[in-house]
């Protein structure tokens, strides 16, 4: 059935009583058929046919109204299946994400730095990732440190590009930034005020980065935190052993961190370990005395 394209239940019966449809009506008018019958036929036939083309628009508007449902209940579904499905790829980019994330070892609040230090390996120097919980020597931020850096950057450009990993893959990164500088210093070879400048720096870095979790870089700053006010720093080389025992301790605390020994927890490095540190300035004196004794005895003969 053709589709109705107007509301018929605005229109309005014609005037058949009119002289127009009399004209029309009257030559059809007979005996048994007067003018007034084929009126009133023309009503009836016209009010019959009105009700239903009302009702072939009422049934129109239901079906078309149902039919809009449908499809508005279709695209509701579709955008729907679409909300979830992104959530659903971020949720597993989340969790890529996660899994590809450094992890480091829970830290026991209560356990400080051993008293006899840990057998060393020798040293492989990495360039600091803070953000891949390398350790990396304080001097980077020192102000010298900073200054070649500063350096280091001006020469970027003429520096030669290496295959790095990035977050999303393989990049090309100027082949500098994987190297030390040449004039880095072992956090042991810093002096007090170095090493006091330096780790204010370091810490900031490691605040910026998500992978470095709170209690972690908290236990890092009471380390310093304690340091800086030790009755040591008032006695001969006391700060000589403080920066020597920092540098330690922090070898120590990050070989702990990345153990793969799921036995063992990290120590909270700002615990201090008094015996230890006074091991240290004893070692140092004792070196200088030594070395003393030993320009004199040079000198008297």
């Amino acid at each position: 059935m053709p589709r109705i394209t107007r509301d018929p239940t605005a229109e309005a019966m014609p005037d058949f009583e009119s002289d127009a449809f009399s004209q029309l009506f009257t030559p059809l008018a007979t005996a048994e058929k007067p003018l007034e019958d084929i009126i009133a036929d023309a009503k009836s036939a016209w009010e019959e046919q009105h009700r239903r083309r009302v009702e072939q628009w009422e049934e129109q508007v239901r079906a078309d109204k149902e039919a809009q449902e449908h499809e508005d209940a279709e695209k509701e579904a579709e955008i729907e299946e679409q909300r979830r499905a992104q959530e659903e790829a971020e949720r597993l980019e989340r969790a890529e994400k996660e899994k590809k994330r450094p992890k480091v070892r829970p830290i026991a609040l209560e356990r400080s730095i051993d008293t006899t230090p840990s057998v060393m390996n020798p040293s492989q120097y990495a360039v600091n990732k803070v953000r891949n919980l390398e350790p990396a020597e304080i001097w980077y931020w020192t102000v010298e440190g900073c200054e070649d850096a500063k350096n280091q950057d001006t020469s970027a450009s003429s520096s030669a590009m290496t295959l790095a990993q990035g977050e999303h893959g393989l990049i090309f990164t100027p082949a500098a930034a994987h190297k030390p500088s040449p004039k880095v210093k072992a956090d042991a070879n810093l002096t007090y005020s170095q090493m006091m400048i330096g780790k204010a720096g370091l810490i900031q870095s490691m605040l910026k980065e998500p992978n470095w979790p709170s209690p972690h870089v908290n236990s890092f700053a009471g380390l310093f935190l304690v340091v800086d006010n030790h009755p040591l720093r008032r006695l001969p080389h006391g700060e000589d052993a403080l920066v020597t025992y920092v540098a330690e301790a922090r070898k120590e605390w990050h070989d702990a961190l990345k153990s793969t020994d799921d036995t063992q927890e990290a120590f909270n490095i700002s615990i201090l370990n008094e015996e230890r540190l006074n091991r240290i300035h004893t070692a140092i004196l004792r070196n200088i005395n030594i070395a003393l004794l030993s320009r004199s005895v040079i000198m008297i003969h």
